[in-house]
């Protein structure tokens, strides 16, 4: 270990001017380590820190040459520290320092152990030690769940087969009538029906992953788990990490209430099997079981609700011969808990099943949906509430009863009992028959989501709800069902409220409101953390905090932590400033 004293004229105000001498102390410590005044051991970025008076000070390097040295000092008296510039200018054995027209000499000792430097002040028998700043941390993870880090690979997978009308009818741009009348033939008689699903995994990803079950609206009558924006949105989450299951069920209806009433809880069985299908095989998939969620838009959003908050106690007398719930895949009888639901437009018949879980739930609709009530009302009733709309023209939708085999006929008899059907002539002579629904006798009424989030705010259950003013149906697509940007609000809105569902403690970054230094994370359910500072330095840092100087005259700004869960999945953080 080697002592170099270096002499130069003492100056009487050292000591009293508090406010600027630390200044002199830390460049001297720096600068004159030896005899010989050398600056080659010093590099352009270079960072050195004391703490004096209770007060971190951090000098850095800026430039660097054979006779001058410029930086900035900066002093923690809060988040952000304002910088003092300096210049050291060597004079053969000796070194002059400056800021701005001063210029002082004092009498030092100095001595080096190992990286960090000691600086005694001879008059005053005071040593402080200067530190190499923390090496920056290179370690850092990505947002696992929310944001896309992974490619995708997707299966068909058969989960169930049971009696119904159809399972796939894709969407197609048509009024509902020419879609009625294309399929009517099928609600002739059921048929064995094969139940297929589309799994999205994330690759490379060996950690236990949570499911989300995404649900195609259409009415209970149309729609299929490859509309567009089931893809996008399967791919999407699984490229964050998730498994994503787009299902088909059973669909169709005769226009009747207790025939509608059975496609939406039919509905309800096939995809409480589907689940109980991929929970069974959890290990085959790597699914966490206890992290499942649904997600799904119209009747999907109402089937959503129903297999998270209905039990069997909570069907209606009008499904009850469809059976259980769980009534499909015996087999699969795994259980399952819905951590959180997120609800597009749907609505449920009863508010009271919500007390049956405390999943939560995020929603989405528009406060004029004419298909769905945003709060209590009937499903299509606002669709004929404008006069123009109150006359419908189903042509052929009721073919001549002399032609028309048995199951048409009964079709014809339960119109008739929810409509006023009326026989026009027109000029061609060819009969037409004008409908006018008597919706309260056909449809029953629902809450929407507007009743949903009250209830689950007066019950003190998490949930969130996104109302678009003025809006009406299917709020992520036009109207020839091609994506808006709505979808994508939809998309990162979700993400985010599932991620806090995914950890008992997930990590939420967090400055200190008494020191503004401080950041800190609960890190109960992280294995490993690791903090970064940009335009700033780390002052210390432990697995669930950091203190931090920020520098003021620095553009970009921010505090980030990022590591693993004790699961191994990533996570990462950032606060800006």
């Amino acid at each position: 270990m080697q002592q170099n004293i270096l002499t130069i004229k003492p100056l009487d105000f050292f000591m009293s001017c508090k406010s600027k001498h630390i200044l002199w102390i830390f460049l001297l410590t720096l600068f004159t380590a030896c005899n010989k005044v050398n600056f080659s051991h010093f590099n352009e970025g270079d960072l050195y820190v004391t703490k004096y008076e209770s007060k971190e000070r951090v000098l850095t390097i800026d430039n660097v040459d054979k006779k001058t040295i410029t930086g900035r000092l900066y002093t923690c008296n809060s988040l952000m520290a304002v910088p003092q510039s300096y210049t050291v200018i060597k004079k053969g054995s000796k070194v002059v320092f400056s800021t701005g027209d001063s210029k002082h000499k004092i009498n030092i000792t100095l001595k080096r152990e190992n990286d960090d430097i000691h600086c005694t002040l001879k008059d005053q028998n005071k040593t402080l030690i200067f530190y190499p700043a923390l090496p920056e941390d290179t370690i850092s993870y990505r947002k696992q769940y929310l944001k896309p880090i992974f490619s995708v690979k997707d299966t068909n997978i058969m989960y169930a087969s049971a009696d119904g009308y159809w399972t796939s009818y894709p969407d197609e741009d048509k009024k509902f009538k020419e879609i009625y009348i294309k399929r009517l033939p099928q609600l002739a008689s059921m048929s064995e029906q094969k139940m297929h699903l589309d799994l999205y995994e994330p690759k490379n990803n060996n950690t236990k992953r949570p499911l989300i079950i995404l649900i195609h609206g259409g009415a209970f009558y149309n729609g299929d788990k490859k509309d567009e924006t089931y893809i996008k949105w399967s791919q999407h989450f699984a490229s964050m990490g998730y498994v994503a299951a787009s299902v088909n069920y059973r669909m169709g209806f005769l226009i009747q209430r207790e025939s509608i009433d059975k496609a939406g809880y039919r509905a309800v069985q096939d995809v409480n099997a589907a689940i109980r299908y991929l929970v069974h095989h959890a290990k085959e998939y790597r699914i966490d079981p206890d992290r499942i969620f649904t997600w799904g838009t119209s009747a999907g959003g109402i089937t959503a609700l129903n297999v998270a908050f209905m039990r069997d106690d909570n069907r209606p007398q009008s499904v009850k011969e469809e059976g259980v719930i769980a009534k499909l895949i015996p087999e699969c009888r795994d259980n399952f808990r819905i951590r959180a639901v997120a609800n597009m437009w749907g609505a449920i018949h009863d508010t009271a099943i919500l007390a049956n879980s405390n999943t939560a739930v995020i929603s989405f609709h528009g406060d004029a949906d004419p298909i769905v009530p945003y709060g209590y009302g009937i499903p299509f009733k606002k669709m004929f509430d404008n006069k123009e709309l109150l006359n419908i023209d189903f042509s052929g939708l009721i073919p001549e009863t002399s032609e028309s085999p048995d199951f048409l006929d009964k079709s014809i008899k339960n119109l008739k009992e929810g409509f006023n059907i009326i026989t026009k002539k027109t000029k061609d002579g060819i009969s037409k028959y004008i409908i006018q629904p008597i919706w309260d006798n056909l449809v029953s009424p629902m809450y929407g989501s507007s009743c949903i989030h009250q209830y689950l705010d007066n019950h003190g259950i998490r949930n969130k709800l996104f109302t678009v003013p003025k809006a009406g149906h299917s709020l992520h697509v036009d109207k020839h069902r091609k994506i808006v940007p709505y979808f994508y609000t939809i998309q990162d809105s979700v993400a985010e409220f599932f991620y806090h569902e995914l950890y008992e403690h997930p990590v939420v970054l967090q400055q200190d409101s008494k020191d503004p230094t401080l950041f800190t994370i609960d890190d109960s359910d992280v294995d490993e953390a690791h903090w970064h500072v940009e335009g700033g330095i780390i002052l210390e840092s432990s697995s669930d905090k950091t203190r931090v100087l920020l520098f003021a005259d620095q553009k970009k700004k921010s505090v980030r932590v990022s590591g693993k869960y004790n699961d191994g999945s990533e996570f990462s953080k950032t606060l800006k400033f």
